[in-house]
């Protein structure tokens, strides 16, 4: 391996805790983050994507995304099918080798084992879990083909450490395989695409810029001087110069820009519909007056004449007409308009305030703008107020600390993981905590991110949680079916080392309690201790409802409700 690989892939490794790992499963992970990081814009663990040892199919990784979203089951297909009412769907399959050749051997393999063993109808190779896992989403999508949107895309990728020159034989393997895999009618588009150590670097560097994207902008106002503002303006941006502020180099759309923005894409909801009939009716000089518009608020903006560079943006309203506009892509002309406020600043109370004013002008459900509540900056505060080894990064806006050098990523908690580790300890959400992140904060509304809180146990749930990740990426790879059980071991936790009952999180004295329970977490010994008795009861009460250790266990409300006795009883034996 090359020098710069080997230095770009340790330092993801040393970022992602992966440094422990042999060479050749830290370029599995590394090639998994990069490829589909250049696809996909949002934050994913790899560990839900590189299949391990063994009945792999010659697949290292893979990746599925359904409407915009990463997925790891075929559970969340169903939601997203209730959620969106449609499916948009994208496999990634990937083969990472160390080698510095291009293995002809070895792509035909895969492509020959992804036809005939994933997609196909063959059993006659061994599969492992995670290969099984695969195909039980592939064949849930499939299983609502009418439900499709169109068929799925399927992205292949043979990736080494050598040099990609156009060679003659592998090329035309590659067209063999893209042409087996046409002649099967189920994808709207393949490709297999060779990856070699200038592609991955390059890959992997782009992974580290925040988004930047360039418009021609010629109808526009500047609005007078704001305070706090550095730069507001009022237009209107033809839609195919809009185009390019939500699509990649993979005409994809780029899903990291609408995290700020409070709801997702709601589908084919009568609104939407609405707005795609405007386009598919021809009525492309009308639609500027029929529509709201977009609210893009920038961190920077440079403006040469009337071309202007945003960076670090994000459309915190306007998410339902983005997707609409994506959709139809194809048939817009050039002569239809999109309403359009562009703010630039770097204040992100004034940023808030935008996002929650321009989101109240229409009917959006105040749970959906919880995360934008003064307790987010509190909790905000509270984590930055740790030192040391405990320090943990709270990550309230998208990609906050996506260009800091030096953190470990670990230690970064998303909102969303904020959200599934506190519900999972202290809320009895465990069986729910890998769903859809929507979805679960429909279950727990009212009883999670409330002003009364304070920020102690939702500290605690997030430090536990990196505690207990980091012992389980450290488990042997036979046992690396734990890591979908983790939010188990956060509830085995808290029942087993608790020494009051749970006062909640509004109490003043929930302070105290969390302190007891941290204590186990100050140092590796205590936390080794702990990791491993909660394994064990998690183990006792798998056995105890007579569920299998695999994926589809970790939905068990029964289980929950296992580890929480099991853990009980254990506490309350060792204080009698």
């Amino acid at each position: 391996m090359d020098g710069v690989t080997l230095s770009l892939m340790n330092s993801f490794a040393t970022e992602y805790d992966l440094f422990h790992l042999a060479n050749d499963k830290k370029f599995e992970h590394f090639t998994a983050f990069s490829i589909v990081s250049s696809i996909h814009s949002e934050e994913f663990d790899t560990h839900e994507l590189v299949t391990g040892n063994g009945g792999d199919l010659n697949v290292d990784s893979f990746a599925i995304i359904v409407n915009g979203r990463l997925i790891h089951d075929a559970d969340t297909v169903d939601e997203l099918l209730e959620m969106n009412g449609h499916l948009d769907v994208e496999f990634i399959i990937i083969q990472a080798k160390t080698s510095s050749k291009f293995d002809g051997a070895m792509i035909i393999a895969l492509g020959n084992n992804v036809r005939k063993e994933v997609f196909g109808s063959e059993q006659l190779l061994p599969r492992n879990e995670e290969i099984n896992r695969f195909i039980s989403i592939k064949d849930r999508i499939y299983d609502n083909a009418s439900r499709l949107k169109g068929n799925p895309k399927c992205r292949l990728y043979y990736a080494c450490t050598g040099s990609w020159n156009n060679d003659v034989y592998i090329s035309s393997v590659i067209e063999g395989i893209i042409r087996d895999f046409d002649d099967m009618n189920l994808f709207s588009r393949v490709t297999f695409t060779p990856i070699g150590a200038r592609e991955i670097q390059t890959m992997y560097r782009d992974t580290k810029t925040s988004i930047s994207k360039q418009v021609e902008f010629d109808k526009l106002v500047t609005l007078p001087s704001i305070g706090e503002v550095s730069a507001s303006y009022l237009g209107v941006l033809p839609v195919k110069e809009f185009l390019k502020l939500i699509t990649d180099g993979n005409d994809n759309i780029v899903k990291s820009i609408f995290i700020d923005n409070v709801r997702d894409f709601q589908g084919d909801n009568p609104v939407n519909s609405d707005i795609a009939k405007t386009i598919k009716e021809g009525f492309f000089d009308q639609f500027v007056l029929r529509n709201n518009g977009i609210t893009i608020v920038a961190r920077d903006i440079k403006v040469t004449s009337n071309k202007y560079t945003i960076s670090d943006y994000q459309i915190v309203n306007g998410c339902q007409t983005s997707h609409v506009v994506y959709a139809h892509r194809e048939i817009v002309s050039d002569d239809m308009f999109l309403p359009v406020k562009l703010i630039q600043t770097d204040n992100d109370e004034i940023a808030q305030s935008v996002i929650r004013s321009t989101n109240k002008q229409t009917i959006v459900d105040d749970n959906e703008l919880l995360a934008l509540t003064q307790f987010q900056r509190n909790l905000e505060d509270y984590f930055s107020g740790m030192h040391g080894d405990s320090k943990l990064y709270y990550e309230r806006r998208a990609k906050q600390y996506a260009n800091v050098i030096g953190i470990e990523k670990g230690r970064i908690i998303s909102i969303g993981l904020q959200l599934k580790a506190f519900s999972s300890m202290f809320l009895g959400a465990t069986h729910q905590a890998g769903r859809y992140q929507g979805t679960l904060l429909k279950s727990v509304n009212g009883q999670v991110f409330q002003e009364k809180h304070r920020p102690e146990p939702y500290y605690l749930a997030a430090y536990s949680f990196y505690r207990f990740e980091l012992a389980l990426r450290r488990l042997a790879v036979e046992d690396r079916i734990y890591r979908v059980f983790k939010y188990y071991l956060l509830l085995g936790f808290r029942f087993r080392f608790e020494e009051i009952k749970y006062p909640g999180a509004g109490s003043k004295n929930i302070g105290k309690y969390c302190d007891v329970l941290g204590a186990h977490l100050l140092d590796m010994t205590s936390v080794r201790n702990a990791f491993e008795e909660c394994i064990d009861i998690l183990s006792e009460s798998l056995s105890n409802v007579n569920l299998p250790l695999e994926r589809e266990s970790a939905k068990s409300r029964p289980l929950a409700q296992e580890v929480e006795r099991l853990a009980k009883s254990r506490n309350s034996a060792e204080n009698e």
